[in-house]
């Protein structure tokens, strides 16, 4: 598969988490990316499964937005691939896809799934929802961490 060309320089050097965004659509995939890079993270492309779940493994993301409706591996078999591992069990990961269903949303959340947005996703939600989530897993890490 080529690789896509390089994106010119923005100006701003992100130094946030690191968040892999996983989308089919080209489009979406590149609006994801280029909302989460203006906001300050670092952010890692992939377009079907199994090479999100090589990039995953290989990198170490703190947060993962999924499509759920990949090629080849879909977003459940990512998430439970993901989840048993040791260097990704913690990972936060936000669902996302173009059905509604709430049956969809608590699929996805039984499967290990820490959020659910529907597409299309605004930027500004998207965001939003990851530093949410980076927060929270941060305080119970503060709260639970022995002292001595």
């Amino acid at each position: 598969m080529p690789s896509s060309p390089p994106r010119p320089f923005s100006g701003v050097r992100p130094r946030g988490p690191l968040v892999l965004v996983v989308e089919e659509s080209t489009d979406a995939r590149e609006h994801y990316s280029a909302e989460l890079a203006a906001a300050g993270f670092m952010v890692l492309e992939a377009c079907d499964g199994a090479t999100a779940i090589d990039k995953a493994l290989r990198f170490g993301p703190h947060a993962v937005v999924l499509d759920l409706m990949l090629p080849g591996i879909d977003g459940f078999k990512v998430v439970r691939k993901l989840r048993g591992e040791d260097r990704t069990s913690d990972v936060v990961i936000i669902a996302v896809a173009a059905l509604t269903a709430d049956r969809l949303e608590s699929v996805a959340r039984a499967a290990g799934c820490d959020a659910f947005l529907a597409k299309p996703v605004l930027g500004a939600a998207l965001v939003g929802e990851i530093v949410r989530l980076l927060a929270a897993r941060r305080s119970v890490a503060d709260l639970t961490r022995v002292k001595r």
